[in-house]
């Protein structure tokens, strides 16, 4: 790999991660617990939409981590196993949970559509 090659790398990772970094910052000063790294995400394309970072920036960098993002999740895959048992015990909870919230917005979809269509 040419030295060209891997400041570009090293460069789109800095962009992201100093997104990264504001995202966690605004998330430590909000009054709710929020993920920084949603909000780090938002930044991002807030600043692709506008054009104030070019895609040439974060291009080759965050396309060396989409290509890895497999293996980059095997670590949370592997910390959930310690958490089977809970869920395992949560099961039908989670479950009732789940068909509940899809029936309810069904529901209130299914009725706003109604409503909207009203002659």
């Amino acid at each position: 790999m040419s030295l060209t090659l891997l400041l570009r790398h090293v460069r789109d990772f800095l962009v992201i991660v100093a997104c990264l970094l504001v995202g966690k910052a605004i998330a430590a000063m909000l009054p709710f617990a929020f993920p920084g790294s949603i909000i780090g995400m938002l930044i991002l394309f807030v600043l692709l939409s506008l054009q104030i970072v070019r895609l040439s920036w974060v291009e080759l960098g965050a396309g060396l981590l989409l290509r890895h993002m497999g293996v980059l999740f095997v670590p949370v895959a592997v910390g959930l196993v310690a958490f089977l048992e809970p869920l395992r015990a949560s099961l039908p909870l989670i479950l009732t949970a789940i068909v509940s919230g899809i029936v309810l917005i069904l529901a209130i979809v299914g009725r706003l559509y109604q409503r909207m269509n009203r002659p």
